[in-house]
């Protein structure tokens, strides 16, 4: 049933003798643990991304995109709500809270039927993130866990999700209702285990040391006080690549299936992903621990509809993930409403000129080991613990390697002032959404997140 607020700006477009444009279909392929860095249209030597990159000359680009949080629950709930997240539970005991309004319910306003399919547990419908669609599905629901630890499954695989795809798109063909989808496809190939497929030769070199990509070798070494040399990162760093480049391919395969079926001109196809990954850069790998740093939070966002947004156009205002919702609801028609904190960035988008946001909010969103960070378009305040914590100028020093909290210790203080009055705010409107509603989690849920990397050390 279609609300009150969207049939209100229809009956005002049918009152001035217009019709109301034709709603695009919407994909959002989003990409777990993918840094923006990574990918060729964001200054990456490697060919890990040609459709990607292909994309992104074919649309828009945000150059400056960063996720509110640094691991998959918090980050997905605030791009799928458009909400700042609070704090999830780290074991996983945290479901988002049913106030929490998600992308597919407001979709459903406007008349959308929506489907969700997901690679990962961690979004699983039991964590509340199947919220408002018609549809949704987590892909290895039934396998064994133990295939998780060195993807011995090829459910993992993006291939997948193009496959559920192609499946949800048959029966929206067989419908012919007329009614817009949303299509929701989470992948996790470059999540840890690294290395589990690979699209062309690997871009890895002869190697010889311990760690083989999965979680275990390196849970190994770290037990056994093993030294990690540059050898091991570059190797870790290799595998990455290769697992980037294969979900490329699946996207390809995606968009190469809208074009098939004549979609392609008139679908919103969004690339997003939740967070990064670190690679040793700040003396850790993996994320969800206290960095809060580009590595961890700059993403990818592209946005492609060659029907209504420009080819080539490139934003370098800052933006949050969390606009992302906003940012679709205004350009499929909707009011992007007053209760989200992301701002639409349609106008961006479709051209205009403009400054971003003043500030973003980075958060760990882990109760026991708080960690946050106000990014500007000129600073990164890290307010975690030494040697991560620090005032970097990234416009001058991008990669944050000049701690400058001394030398421009007001600017510090006044920079720490606007990150806790946002804090306090967030945290004051994610108790009214009753958050950490608890979930019991099951064994075999539990051995899945283990062989993903959670619930280990630093997590």
């Amino acid at each position: 049933m279609r609300s009150r607020r969207a049939a209100g700006v229809l009956l005002l477009l049918a009152a001035c003798g217009r019709e109301p444009p034709p709603r695009p279909d919407v994909v959002i392929w989003l990409v777990d643990t993918l840094r923006a860095d990574h990918l060729g249209c964001y200054g990456h030597a490697r060919d890990t991304s040609p459709r990607l990159d292909a994309l992104a000359r074919a649309g828009v680009l945000f150059e400056q995109a960063h996720a509110p949080s640094n691991w998959t629950q918090p980050s997905v709930a605030a791009i799928l709500s458009g909400r700042q997240p609070g704090a999830f539970d780290p074991g996983f005991g945290s479901v988002a809270p049913a106030g929490l309004l998600m992308a597919a319910e407001r979709f459903a306003e406007a008349g959308y039927v929506s489907a969700g399919f997901t690679a990962t547990v961690a979004t699983a419908a039991r964590f509340g993130f199947a919220q408002g669609f018609d549809e949704y599905e987590e892909l290895d629901l039934l396998l064994d866990p133990g295939q998780r630890k060195q993807r011995g499954a090829d459910v993992y695989g993006a291939q997948r999700l193009v496959e559920a795809a192609r499946g949800f798109l048959d029966r929206r063909a067989r419908a012919d209702d007329g009614r817009p989808f949303l299509l929701y496809l989470h992948s996790v190939d470059p999540h840890a285990p690294y290395g589990g497929a690979t699209s062309g030769p690997s871009f890895a070199g002869p190697y010889d040391g311990p760690i083989d990509g999965s979680v275990e070798s390196v849970a190994r070494a770290q037990r056994e006080g093993y030294a990690f040399t540059e050898a091991d990162r570059r190797h870790v760093a290799d595998l990455y690549d290769d697992d980037v480049r294969f979900n490329d391919a699946q996207l390809g395969a995606l968009v190469d299936e809208l074009g098939a079926r004549g979609l392609l001109r008139d679908t919103l196809l969004v690339v997003v992903s939740d967070h990064g990954e670190e690679l040793w850069e700040r003396g850790a790998l993996g994320h969800g621990h206290g960095d809060l740093h580009a590595e961890l939070t700059h993403v990818p966002l592209v946005l492609h509809w060659p029907a209504a947004l420009p080819a080539g156009r490139r934003v370098p205002a800052l933006v949050g993930a969390l606009d992302l919702l906003p940012t679709l609801l205004e350009l499929i028609g909707l009011p992007p409403g007053g209760d989200l904190d992301g701002v639409s960035r349609a106008g961006l988008a479709r051209g205009a000129q403009g400054p971003g946001a003043p500030a973003l909010l980075l958060d760990r969103c882990k109760p026991l080991s708080p960690v946050s960070a106000l990014r500007t378009p000129d600073w990164l305040l890290h307010a975690g613990v030494a040697p991560l914590a620090g005032l970097y100028d990234v416009r001058a020093d991008p990669r944050a390697a000049v701690d400058l909290s001394a030398a421009r210790g007001s600017e510090a203080v006044r920079l720490r002032e606007a990150l806790d009055l946002l804090a306090a705010r967030r945290d004051g409107a994610w108790a009214a959404l009753q958050a950490g509603q608890p979930v019991e989690v099951d064994a075999e849920t539990v051995e899945k997140l283990r062989a993903l990397g959670y619930l280990g050390e630093g997590q």
